[in-house]
């Protein structure tokens, strides 16, 4: 039972902040050239895949019940800065986008993700 009501938090959740994220797009796309809007839609998308992937990532591991949480949780940084930086490499050679703001956009997204991130998971661990 607790298991289906957190695959329906994270599924909520993900799909509450793809909406807010899609308007979000949306209203970039209008407001700012294109080199701009496309940096800060793409670096939104990517904070967003990496925060998904995370939380299934968590729940998965939670799923297997293993004991060995450090582990997970490292493996868990290694791949974000393994995927990130094969991003960033290929964000800077195909030069699509202003660097810059997407860096600066990415870091945005990705403090406000894991702020999110960090509060369902000490959420579930504090209030059983």
């Amino acid at each position: 039972m607790a298991q289906n009501q957190d695959y329906t938090r994270i599924r909520n959740i993900t799909l509450i902040i793809l909406a807010v994220l899609a308007l979000l797009c949306i209203a970039v796309f209008f407001l700012f050239p294109s080199d701009i809007s496309l940096a800060i839609i793409i670096s939104s998308l990517l904070a967003f895949i990496v925060f998904t992937a995370t939380l299934v990532y968590y729940w998965w591991i939670s799923q297997k019940k293993l004991v060995n949480a450090a582990r997970s949780v490292m493996i868990s940084f290694v791949a974000k800065i393994l995927f990130l930086g094969a991003v960033f490499y290929l964000v800077i050679r195909l030069e699509l986008v202003n660097m810059m703001v997407f860096a600066v956009s990415f870091v945005i997204f990705f403090t406000i993700f894991l702020n999110i991130e960090i509060f369902m998971i000490y959420k579930k661990l504090l209030f059983k």
